[in-house]
């Protein structure tokens, strides 16, 4: 009994560290009330510059080292927004106190300007 406690203690502990759990594989996501994704709509900043210099801060270390490399992908606002928050993968999710809501909207006009997200709002690409 106490080394279960203790596994299930280690765990949540492991997974605060990461920014906690979750993952995009296989739904649940956020929702609104009416159903619709509470990562749809469009990006709610066109500060490029702010959002490349989050990028450089939060996400860079990954994605210049290993990590998918994400110019041109070509993902929508929503799909990014789900990865960022819920992870997938080998990525762990970036929680609110790590990249803010108004930086997390930043960070995305500087994706959507080297390509990372696709201008006109598409479906986004297989991955």
């Amino acid at each position: 009994m106490r080394k279960g406690i203790a596994i299930s203690m280690l765990g949540a502990a492991l997974a605060a560290g990461c920014g906690g759990g979750g993952g995009a594989g296989g739904g649940g996501g956020a929702a609104t009330s009416g159903g619709e994704s509470a990562y749809a709509g469009p990006i709610g900043s066109t500060d490029v510059a702010l959002g490349q210099q989050r990028y450089e801060a939060v996400c860079a270390g990954c994605h210049t080292s290993g990590a998918p490399q994400l110019e041109n992908i070509g993902w929508s606002a929503e799909h990014m927004r789900r990865q960022i928050r819920e992870g997938e993968g080998s990525m762990p999710p970036i929680r609110e106190s790590r990249l803010s809501a108004a930086d997390m909207e930043s960070v995305l006009a500087y994706m959507q300007s080297i390509g990372a997200i696709a201008a006109d709002g598409a479906t986004p690409a297989a991955h």
